[in-house]
């Protein structure tokens, strides 16, 4: 009888089921006999319920990756612990074999990858949750990215949504105010996103239509002739990821006003365009060699709905001047569900969202405060893009919250 390999092992419902079986099952006992006033307690639930869901994620990538993204970026809900264990899945997701990914290419191409590239990396530039990224050339010299979609990833995103949807039902039963819910479904909205690539390939014409006048700006072309549902092919852009602050010194860039500029660009898509590039992690984003900001992978651009921006901006501008009744009374124009929630807890859930410092007890504290189900979730993508850009914004100047301040600061005057 041959032996499965553990990658073809983790391919099969009845594992991935048991997986994420192994995991909660300790998790929400671990959970069930602490007192509340036993913070180390709970610090050491948290941090072996981020380990065990960083494992899920290693192991068995699509879903459980994207959740381990979220919960690495939603420090607007989830402790410090899960921020810090989850983040690493937003640059440092292990790759297919690419071997295991021809075959559905050139069924999806109708033709030999040699009759339609001159060449081809096998070795990817990035993987994600869903996909990964090959560097290739057209037979007119032409460079390119080539984007493939896990053959799979539509499957077992089904079975895994089935199994953790029937987890966090158990867990509110239990748990009745944690926002499992909300980041489950939250989550689900965004892989349905992003397994839709002809969705993404008119996203992608769509920002670079918006932006086709911004000199500080590139968009990459899309060879749509050669774009299939589970396939991507576009520019290939050539520059330097704006978390790797090495190279970006060494070529003599002011990270400080880089920072701005990532500022200006998403003021002007969120707030003057309603429509927006919701990925902004720092993979995503390049510094070009002609100084321009590259923008690349729209799988989760969305556009919002009329007077959204401006409406938003308001909000954050109330909590900027820790004005939490006018803060509530634009959040709940926006659609929040807020009953119960005290200004000064909403101001604090908005000041983390805008990069301020927090602490074990308080996020708990605000968790438990029923904010976390309480998000709509065309403001839960824009929360997610805001805590992304945070944290890029406290690599490139840490402590001045610039990318924030600069965002926010430019929408409220243009509102007034």
């Amino acid at each position: 009888m041959t032996q499965l390999a553990p990658q073809a092992l983790t391919r099969f419902p009845a594992y991935r089921a048991a997986r994420l079986l192994g995991v909660m099952g300790p998790a929400l006992f671990r959970y069930l006999s602490l007192f509340e006033s036993d913070l180390a307690g709970w610090e050491r639930a948290h941090a072996r319920t981020a380990g065990g869901f960083a494992g899920l994620g290693s192991d068995l990538g699509g879903l459980y990756v994207k959740l381990c993204q979220v919960a690495g970026a939603r420090a607007d809900v989830f402790p410090p612990v899960f921020v810090r264990e989850l983040a690493r899945f937003h640059d440092r997701v292990s790759p297919r074999p690419f071997g295991e990914l021809r075959p559905a290419l050139e069924r999806d191409l109708g033709a030999p990858l040699d009759r339609v590239f001159a060449r081809f990396d096998a070795t990817p530039l990035a993987a994600a949750s869903l996909a990964q990224v090959h560097r290739a050339q057209l037979h007119d010299g032409a460079d390119v990215a080539v984007k493939i979609q896990y053959p799979d990833a539509a499957r077992l995103f089904g079975t895994d949504l089935a199994n953790v949807r029937r987890g966090a039902r158990l867990a509110a039963r239990l748990f009745p105010r944690f926002p499992l819910r909300s980041a489950i479904e939250e989550v689900a909205d965004f892989i349905a996103l992003e397994l839709d690539f002809a969705r993404e390939a008119e996203s992608l014409a769509r920002v670079a239509d918006a932006l086709k006048d911004d000199l500080d700006v590139r968009v990459p072309r899309l060879y749509g002739d050669l774009c299939r549902p589970r396939l991507l092919v576009m520019e290939y852009l050539d520059g330097v990821p704006v978390h790797d602050l090495a190279r970006l010194r060494a070529a003599g860039t002011d990270l400080g006003a880089l920072a701005d500029r990532l500022a200006r660009l998403y003021r002007r898509m969120i707030f003057e365009h309603g429509f927006f590039h919701g990925d902004p992690h720092p993979g995503n984003l390049l510094l070009l060699r002609d100084g321009r900001i590259g923008l690349l992978d729209f799988g989760l651009a969305k556009s919002l709905p009329p007077g959204f921006g401006a409406e938003l901006a308001r909000m954050f501008g109330a909590a900027l001047s820790q004005d939490g009744d006018l803060a509530l009374r634009h959040a709940r124009a926006l659609g929040f569900q807020l009953d119960g929630v005290a200004p000064a807890e909403f101001l604090r859930a908005l000041g983390i969202a805008l990069g301020a410092k927090h602490d074990l007890l308080e996020v708990r504290e605000l968790i438990f405060s029923g904010l976390g189900d309480g998000v709509p979730r065309d403001v839960a993508l824009v929360v997610r893009t805001l805590i992304l850009l945070n944290g890029l914004s406290e690599r490139l100047a840490p402590g001045e919250r610039r990318i924030a301040r600069e965002l926010f600061a430019g929408a409220i005057a243009a509102i007034r």
